[in-house]
């Protein structure tokens, strides 16, 4: 696999992950209430699908831009990675 497609890769999926913690940490410390809208609700699959995409594509894009932005220009820097 090329290196800046793994690159691009690793950081999509790390950021993905601190968006699952983020949200795990919105909804077991009921912030706002809204662990409370969750459990709850008629359907828990279903709110917790959108929430845990919503969460993980948001900051899984917005770790892998900043990765890409932060990213060396020189060669022989990013062959160090």
């Amino acid at each position: 696999m090329p290196k800046l497609i793994r690159f691009v890769l690793i950081n999509s999926a790390f950021g993905v992950l601190i968006g699952w913690g983020v949200a795990a940490a919105v909804v077991y410390f009921n912030i706002n209430g809204f662990g409370d809208l969750i459990w709850n609700s008629s359907n828990r699959i279903v709110a917790l699908f959108i929430l845990l995409m919503s969460f993980g594509s948001t900051f899984g894009f917005a770790v892998m831009a900043t990765a890409v932005m932060l990213m060396p220009v020189d060669k022989d820097e990013f062959d160090k990675l």
